[in-house]
């Protein structure tokens, strides 16, 4: 079957039935593409029901189809992971059973608490046609649209750092980055704006207006939803996830997630907060990897996150920002950052950190090495 069953949110309900209605459950996944023409990763799932009460799931992973001649049956006969029915996401099986333990616990103590607490996401603006709506400075000049064209950030490429200032907007425009959102009004309320009028008609006869999300509006040219927020979680993420706090005031597409804090949270302690092995840990579980090793969270996977929120993070956001800018990589922040949030806020012992590390360490790189694989072949 598609990898994807094993964590994507519509197959939640799938998930729930089989691990209920079955009591032996393994999951046999491989390193290589099986199937390297169709760039899906598939897995091979083995149910069996007995009159038993337990219910028990194990994880194997192969080199490639034909070490499945070389299994050994009897691993197949004894999984050894007890099923946890509050979990939505089978990822959590590639886990050794002490770091599912380890995990389970931290879920149920309430002094750590999910990122929804802290802030809301919603997706960005959905444009229905991002070619069209946002654009480069040139085609701003080139049709006069000076009035209508707002501060824009739609790629993760043009944030490079855990704060995007005006001075990096500055340079993604410079470059000819795609770094306006067209904020037309009614048609009606253009008046001698023939710039405008003509580069919406360009859009007619380019057919921009019969896209099926244009073309259900009242006017098409119209876009909805178009609120800054201040902060940005990038949807899909390579190496590491990244929190960002919107000091440009940007507008961003679908590409990022708006992330808006909660009455008497403080956006740089939210933001600092995130960047800890426990939080990316939690992303890569509440979160689904795709071709590539890329990772994608939707907005109620992100607010399902685990976040060591406390106020005096806040302090680490400069040294974050810095390290990040200067390329530094990310384990070398999470040495700095573990210390402060996990073990003098949260009480972690230094095993507990490592085991946390480990964690998101082991999940991170079987994404990114299914990436390799992927890019190979």
């Amino acid at each position: 079957m598609p990898a994807e069953i094993l964590q994507v949110s519509y197959a939640q309900p799938l998930r729930e039935f089989l691990a209920h209605f079955y009591n032996k459950i393994n999951i046999v996944s491989f390193e290589k593409l099986v199937f390297p023409n169709i760039q899906q990763e598939v897995v091979l799932l083995l149910c069996e029901k007995n009159n038993s009460n337990s219910h028990l799931i194990e994880h194997l992973e192969l080199r490639d189809a034909e070490e499945l001649k070389k299994l050994d049956v009897s691993k197949l006969k004894s999984p050894k992971k007890k099923i946890d029915f509050k979990s939505n996401k089978w990822t959590f099986y590639f886990l050794e059973q002490e770091e599912i333990d380890f995990l389970e616990r931290l879920q149920s103590d309430k002094k750590f608490k999910q990122f929804g607490k802290f802030a809301k996401v919603e997706v960005g603006i959905t444009t229905g046609s991002n070619p069209f709506f946002t654009v480069p400075l040139s085609t701003v000049q080139f049709y006069n649209l000076e009035k209508y064209a707002k501060p824009l950030v739609g790629r993760s490429v043009q944030v490079p750092s855990a704060i995007f200032t005006t001075k990096d907007w500055d340079k993604n425009r410079d470059k000819e980055a795609r770094t306006h959102f067209l904020s037309f009004p009614k048609i009606a309320d253009l008046n001698g704006s023939i710039g405008a009028r003509d580069y919406i008609a360009w859009g007619e006869e380019e057919k921009i207006n019969e896209g099926y999300k244009c073309r259900i509006r009242d006017e098409w040219q119209i876009v909805p939803s178009q609120r800054i927020s201040e902060a940005l979680f990038i949807r899909r993420n390579n190496k590491y996830p990244k929190l960002i706090i919107n000091e440009a005031k940007a507008f961003t597409t679908d590409t990022m997630h708006r992330v808006t804090v909660k009455p008497n949270i403080e956006l740089k302690a939210l933001t600092a907060s995130y960047y800890n092995s426990l939080s990316l840990a939690f992303t890569e579980i509440c979160g689904r990897s795709h071709g590539g090793g890329v990772l994608e969270l939707m907005p109620n996977e992100v607010e399902r996150i685990i976040l060591p929120y406390n106020k005096n993070n806040s302090n680490l956001l400069p040294i974050i920002d810095k390290m990040i800018r200067d390329k530094k990589d990310i384990s070398e922040i999470l040495k700095i950052t573990n210390q402060k949030i996990l073990k003098e806020n949260y009480g972690l012992s230094d095993s507990e950190i490592e085991l946390a590390d480990n964690i998101w360490k082991k999940l991170s790189k079987r994404r990114l090495n299914r990436g390799n694989k992927q890019t190979e072949n």
